[in-house]
């Protein structure tokens, strides 16, 4: 066998491996860059998942096809790079996360090679030119990283509009002495906040404010996101006698927080707002309201607390590939909704009251409990479920809440 023929077999070992390589550098890049995670921004979780696959993606190719370091760093590099400097996270922060990612990936390819090569003269060579080839790889694409998120960092931050807007707004949000004159809006009244995105963020809060016959606050944030506030003496009434003037313009979502009075209350919607946009960035609808997410909200800061809960409580039902099982947590969850009323139930999903009956024991025969001992757990978990369902792919973190979520930094203090 040839070097080349020993780097293709040790490629395609290390390839079949990059599902637990993402996993493992994700988890190591939370425990060893913890302020990296401190940004509550699910966009950027995305794009850093995205990075950290391509990256590894492009090494194992290059590593089997003649170790020719990249071009230019891949698109989702890139992104993840522009992203983070919006977030305000640090860029030697964002270039620790490259570094646990090199060392993880040495040692698997490391193990793979004395796995699959037998000759230690060969073992050595392979390494060495893996080595070389990693080496070269980091040293190419940081270096264009490292660009890419200066620039974005000055186009963000320097060169803002609303940048003494936002100073004063995080200012607020963090409980700090701010110049309120500046921001031409009231606190001392009711205040719904909002975050919109998509095609016409600021566009979609300014004509809500003008729905809701209130005054409005605007500033722009991370990801693409407008954080809106509208303010009102008469908000609250205003929606509850006409909740449909809460609309999403085409292509274009709104998270919303719930109406509170005062600064705390300006805080106060604004977080439960971005935990709305949390769930929001995974549902496909265009309004999400706190008061309907809240749940989901709370336990999504850790996906894997959630996938094993949901796989506790809801045990063989909670198999995607048995039909059997998607019918009965669709019956069970009619049960809940008809106040655990099996005529009411039978009656909703157009079957007879003893077919409920029946499927409410296969479901308890099944669970080995009986639903009224476990009825919160299976409701929460059922709520859990359907959410998960829907972003089996997304990449959600065990994040800590932050008041001036959405944010990013302080521009004013960035600013030269």
């Amino acid at each position: 066998m040839t070097i080349e023929t020993d780097l293709q077999v040790v490629a395609n070992a290390v390839r079949a491996r990059i599902p637990e390589l993402v996993s493992a550098i994700e988890r190591t890049s939370a425990q060893e860059v913890p302020e990296i995670y401190e940004k509550d921004d699910p966009v950027y979780n995305e794009a850093e998942r995205s990075s950290v696959l391509s990256a590894l993606t492009s090494i194992v190719d290059g590593l089997a096809d003649g170790r020719r370091p990249p071009d230019r760093p891949s698109d989702a590099a890139l992104q993840e790079a522009r992203i983070a400097a919006q977030a305000g996270i640090d860029l030697h922060s964002l270039l620790r996360t490259y570094r646990v990612g090199q060392s993880i990936l040495w040692d698997v390819i490391l193990e793979e090679t004395l796995r699959v090569v037998e000759v230690d003269e060969r073992r050595m060579a392979v390494l060495r030119q893996a080595s070389d080839y990693q080496y070269g790889w980091n040293n190419k694409v940081t270096e264009a990283v490292i660009a890419a998120y200066q620039a974005e960092h000055n186009a963000y931050f320097f060169r803002s509009q609303d940048r003494k807007r936002r100073a004063v707004v995080s200012d607020i949000l963090r409980g700090m002495p701010a110049d309120v004159q500046q921001l031409g809006y009231s606190l001392r009244t009711e205040h719904l906040a909002v975050v919109a995105w998509g095609r016409s963020p600021e566009a979609n809060i300014r004509a809500l404010a003008v729905s809701l016959d209130a005054r409005h606050l605007t500033v722009s944030g991370t990801s693409g996101t407008y954080l809106g506030w509208l303010g009102s003496s008469s908000l609250k009434r205003v929606l509850d006698e006409r909740p449909e003037a809460a609309r999403a313009m085409r292509e274009t979502h709104l998270a919303l927080g719930e109406v509170s009075h005062g600064v705390d209350g300006f805080r106060l919607s604004h977080r439960q707002a971005w935990q709305a946009y949390r769930v929001g960035k995974l549902r496909s609808a265009d309004v999400v309201a706190y008061g309907d997410v809240a749940l989901e909200a709370l336990m999504l800061k850790d996906r894997q607390a959630v996938q094993d809960f949901v796989s506790r409580e809801l045990g063989p039902l909670h198999d995607d590939d048995d039909p059997r099982g998607e019918l009965l947590k669709s019956t069970l969850r009619a049960y809940f909704r008809s106040g655990q009323n099996a005529a009411s139930t039978a009656q909703a999903i157009h079957v007879h009251e003893r077919t409920v009956a029946y499927r409410l024991r296969s479901i308890e025969s099944r669970l080995g409990v009986t639903i009224s001992a476990r009825r919160d757990e299976l409701a929460v978990a059922l709520r859990l479920a359907d959410l998960l369902s829907q972003v089996s792919s997304a990449d959600l973190r065990d994040l800590d809440v932050h008041a001036d979520a959405g944010l990013g930094p302080d521009p004013e203090a960035a600013a030269p």
